[in-house]
């Protein structure tokens, strides 16, 4: 799931854990990702958040200075679509983001189970677009479909600057 993900992502893993262990409010790793379009390397905070209720009230750190949003669950349980419709309503949609900077994958945990599915109908809705199935202990995968969103979130990012800029330079 998440957690596995990032530990992947940030290197604090090989694989997939044999044991669940639920994320106690939040976890910050660092990771550094190789985007496409640089040839530099990209220091990156990943926010692990549980997915627990309880900790709603360390949401607005986490959200604070976001500029990305990876919204993972398993497609194989069918109380996840509407948990992850829920997650996309509490974070990217309150925030402000646009559809570019989230990025919806499926974990499922069976073997076989990778097959892309359909996107949840109301994240679909808002427009976005950017969906991955991968096993997490598909190293490879992970990292190259992490790179290539945050290549997206980087420009995405940087056309939102570069159109406040411009309404600046308009109003003054």
């Amino acid at each position: 799931g998440k957690s596995t993900i990032s530990n992947v992502l940030a290197e604090a893993a090989e694989g997939p854990s044999e044991v669940y262990r639920p994320t106690f409010a939040a976890r910050i790793l660092e990771c550094e990702v190789e985007t496409q379009s640089r040839a530099q390397r990209t220091t990156v905070e990943l926010w692990d958040v549980s997915g627990d209720n309880k900790f709603s009230k360390t949401w607005p750190a986490v959200k604070k200075d976001a500029v990305g949003v990876v919204l993972v669950y398993n497609p194989e349980n069918q109380s996840h679509e509407a948990e992850v419709d829920e997650w996309f309503a509490k974070f990217p949609r309150t925030m402000g983001m646009s559809p570019n900077q989230v990025l919806v994958i499926q974990a499922p945990r069976r073997a076989d189970g990778a097959r892309r599915t359909p996107m949840p109908a109301k994240i679909s809705a808002a427009g976005v677009n950017q969906l991955a199935a991968v096993q997490s202990d598909d190293l490879v995968r992970v990292r190259q479909i992490f790179s290539s969103f945050l290549e997206t979130v980087r420009q995405s990012v940087l056309d939102k600057q570069r159109q406040e800029e411009e309404d600046v330079m308009k109003g003054g």
